[in-house]
Order: structure tokens, then sequence, then C-alpha cells
């Protein structure tokens, strides 16, 4: 869906699409991920960075047979205009033909000066990049541009970078490979229309089948047609930003700043350092909220999911387990529960006041990229252990020791 672009009076364009890279170990399906985009998209192109040139993603200079004269040829880039463009095996492109893409991701536009022809064409087009790792897997020891082979300057044109590991998992495993055989054994399709190929003497096995049967039932489809005329009627709003909002976000984006220049993420290298970049990242993401429900109006809420999910991108290529703010963390010491009360215990040590307002915690705890469950029972063991209090119309929270 994307953001609006916004076009200056001085002629400036602040490009409103929203690029996004893909990074993980083999075999978690990125390239299927980006072809089942390419299709669905109302204007899609599918390219490879192997089999892309320089001139091949942004435009070519060709000799008319016909008349002999010189003539241009757009590239995949340009022929995405106002649809997205999908380049798998983004890290094996050449670095000269890589640096053809810096203009395009962030100006949207492609400078021709070749054979006596001077001309700049538009390649309005969203970036959706997959890329592998250096050294086949993904180390979490180094950072991301030692175990990705981009410059930091490319990196810092996307609005989300995240990073998809394969880990073993029981769950996930046993469901994959049931989908993977169910597709092998059914052709594909939803029903089979008979028992052949179904192992009837093993109950398990009838029993796996039915349930999934029963599982594909129940989920709703939506249909690419559907799915298509949902993005071309969300694109067809222009939200603009509120007053009210406005301070709210300059705010975050100070707070974010602070942090970083704190040394929570010199680590991490600068890939992931909080710029302006990342703040028209922010802006974007919460107009594309915006669209997916049909407003002209960004709202709190869509500000708040936005850093969310900037905050999420960035904690997915840290270096340690522990900074992500999921339940699996390998120090106890530093688990969920205890990192949201240090945010709300640090932010009543700063406003030397032992009261805050519940609502202010929701949104300091969304933008440090938890969820409001995860806020609810911090809260409640918390409040167990007489450590704070929250009032009867839960509005307030009050820090008893503090």
């Amino acid at each position: 869906v994307g953001g609006c672009t916004r076009k200056l009076p001085d002629g400036m364009r602040i490009r409103g699409d929203i690029n996004i890279c893909l990074m993980g170990d083999p075999g978690v399906a990125k390239s299927q991920l980006l072809k089942h985009v390419a299709s669905i998209a109302p204007r899609g192109v599918y390219t490879t960075g192997k089999g892309s040139s320089g001139v091949g993603l942004t435009a070519a200079v060709t000799k008319d047979l016909a008349t002999g004269e010189m003539a241009l040829e757009g590239g995949a880039l340009v022929l995405a205009d106002r649809g997205i463009c999908c380049i798998d095996e983004f890290d094996k492109m050449d670095e000269a033909d890589r640096t053809a893409i810096h203009e395009v991701m962030e100006q949207q536009t492609v400078s021709i000066a070749k054979a006596g022809i001077v001309a700049t064409l538009n390649a309005r087009a969203a970036v959706l990049a997959a890329a592998n790792p250096l050294y086949g897997r993904y180390n979490r020891k180094k950072s991301l541009s030692e175990n990705v082979n981009l410059p930091n300057s490319l990196l810092s044109r996307f609005d989300l970078m995240f990073l998809i590991l394969d880990v073993a998992d029981v769950d996930r495993d046993m469901a994959l490979a049931r989908h993977v055989t169910f597709v092998h054994q059914n052709e594909g399709l939803e029903a089979a229309g008979g028992d052949e190929g179904n192992d009837d003497d093993d109950p398990e096995i009838a029993h796996v089948v039915s349930e999934e049967d029963d599982e594909r039932k129940k989920t709703p489809t939506v249909t690419p047609s559907v799915l298509r005329e949902y993005i071309a009627r969300a694109r067809t709003h222009h939200p603009v930003v509120p007053p009210s909002v406005a301070p709210y976000i300059v705010e975050a984006y100070v707070s974010l700043r602070q942090d970083d220049s704190n040394g929570n993420s010199r680590s991490k290298g600068d890939q992931t350092a909080m710029t302006a970049r990342q703040l028209l990242s922010i802006l974007r993401l919460g107009q594309a909220l915006a669209r997916l429900r049909f407003s002209d109006v960004v709202a709190r809420e869509d500000v708040d999911e936005a850093i969310r999910l900037t905050h999420q991108s960035k904690a997915s290529l840290v270096e340690d387990d522990r900074d992500t703010p999921d339940g699996r963390s390998g120090n106890g010491n530093s688990d969920v529960m205890s990192r949201i009360f240090n945010i709300l215990r640090d932010y009543a040590t700063t406003s030397r006041s032992n009261d805050v307002e519940l609502k202010l915690c929701e949104a300091m705890v969304l933008r440090k990229g938890f969820t409001i469950p995860q806020l609810q029972s911090c809260l409640e063991e918390y409040q167990a252990l007489n450590v704070i209090q929250v009032n009867s119309q839960k509005t307030m929270v009050h820090f008893l020791h503090g």
C-alpha cells in the first residue's frame, strides 16, 4: 500500500513507497514469498540479482534496427512504476550494478546520459529485496554488514529490515512437513476427491489429514482479485498527520535517538542507527496503516504500530537473543517482565513522580516493541509483589517504592 508521496513547492519529492529487505538462512521460502507478492501486486516485476545488470534494472540505450536511431528501453525498476519490484539474491549483485539502485530507492528516478540522450525516467516503485548471508548461515555474533555483503549506505535506504532464521522447532517443523506432504499427496488440491494415496490403514495419519482438512475449511482465504481491489481502494486515500499527533511523533523520534546515543545500539553497527530516514519511515508506515483503515487521518495508534514495526525490525538484527522482545530469553535476569518494569521505573525516576498514567505506559511499551498483554502481565506480576499499585479505574500506576 505504502504512504503518500509528497511534492514540495520547490520541486522536491519525498517518496511514499516502503522498501523492505528480508535477510535469512537458505530454505526459509524467501524466493517463494517474493514471487507470490509480484503475482498478487497490481503491477509487480520479479528479477534476480545475479541475472540482472545495472542497465537491466534502470534503463538501456538501444539502436532501432528500422530507423537506426537511439532509443531508451526501461528496465525492471522503470517497468514497475507505481508498483513493486521484487529483487531476489540481492547480495549476489555486482557492486557496479548495485550502485544504480541508490537513486531509485530514495529519489525514485532514473537519470540517463548516454549516446546523446539525457533523460530522467520515473521509477516510483517499492523495492522488496531478499538477501542470503555471506557465509551460508547467519552468524548472530557478527553484525549485519559482516553477515550480508551490502554497504550501509544501501541498507539505510530500507524502511524495514527483517531477519528470518531457520531455527529448529518441533511444532513448526511438524506443521511444515505435514503441509509439504499434503501438497505432494494431493497435487496441491484442497480436496483429492477420493481415498487413493491416503493410508487408511494407519489411523494416526488419517486423523492428521482430517484435521488439516478441517483447518483449511475453517480458515477463509482471500482471492488475489479481492486483494488487488482492496489495495487499489486503499491507495485512493491520502492521509495526513493531524496537529495533535505531530508532537507525539517528534517525542518518539527524539527518545529513540536518545536510546541510540546512550550506547544501546553501538554494538550493532551503523546500519541500525536511528537517523532522519527512520523518521520518514515511521511517517510512511503510519500513513500506510491509515490507508489500510480507509482513513484520511493518521491516528495515534497508527504511529504506535509504526514505531513498533521499526523497533521490531531493529531488534531482529541484534547480536544477542536477549534483546528481542519475545519470551525466548537466554538470561533469566533480563526477561520481558523485567525490561517492561525497567522502562516504567526509568520514566518515573526521570519525571520525579511515583504516578504514571496507564495510557502513557502503553505508549512507551508499544514504542519499545512490546505488546499490551505483556504489559498487563507485568503489572499483575509486580502488583502481586507489592512493588506497584494500579487504581480501581485502571488509569494510573503508582510505584510504592520509588
